[in-house]
């Protein structure tokens, strides 16, 4: 009789184990005016790569050109496109770093206009980004920033994806 109150017990722990995992990460901002940053030596490109101090000791590396604009993170990231889902992308100002309450930062989300030509960038993504202890960084996926609770849907795969996500090797997420 007592292997029924436990096996609920038990039940109720494992329903409820990955929504408290998920509430304990926390997140923290920073704010960046990308050009005032340290900029590196040009080869002659007309790309402009400046260097901003991120959070815990990261680098983020803002890369633009006439078009376009987009951040990595540390001192390995992967060599990526940003979405799938426009050509022409300017990253925002904000980043939100998100890691479990206490650990180490785990993830990036970076919001992004977007669009599919030069000057008319009419859409919004949220892309998020897995940070690892080793420096190097990958996209993870993005989000539609458009769409209703958008913010949360990033924050969630950061949660529940950027810890064992590996980069070059697992898919992106894309809505």
């Amino acid at each position: 009789m007592t292997i029924g109150p436990l096996a609920l017990a038990i039940g109720f722990a494992v329903v409820l184990a990955t929504p408290l995992r998920a509430e304990q990460w926390a997140s923290s901002y920073t704010g960046h005016d990308y050009a005032k940053c340290r900029k590196d030596k040009g080869n002659g490109d007309p790309v402009s790569v400046h260097r901003c101090p991120g959070k815990a000791g990261l680098t983020v590396i803002w890369t633009a050109g006439d078009d376009s604009s987009a951040v990595e993170f540390g001192t390995k990231a992967l060599q990526e496109t940003i979405s799938d889902k426009a050509a022409f992308f300017e990253v925002g100002k904000t980043i939100e770093w998100r890691g479990p309450k206490g650990g180490k930062l785990q993830a990036a989300i970076v919001r992004y206009a977007t669009g599919q030509s030069v000057g008319k960038l009419d859409g919004s993504r949220l892309v998020v980004y897995r940070l690892s202890p080793d420096g190097s960084s990958c996209i993870i996926g993005s989000v539609d920033a458009r769409k209703l609770d958008a913010n949360t849907a990033a924050r969630r795969l950061a949660d529940e994806t950027a810890e064992a996500f590996r980069c070059g090797q697992d898919a992106r997420s894309e809505d």
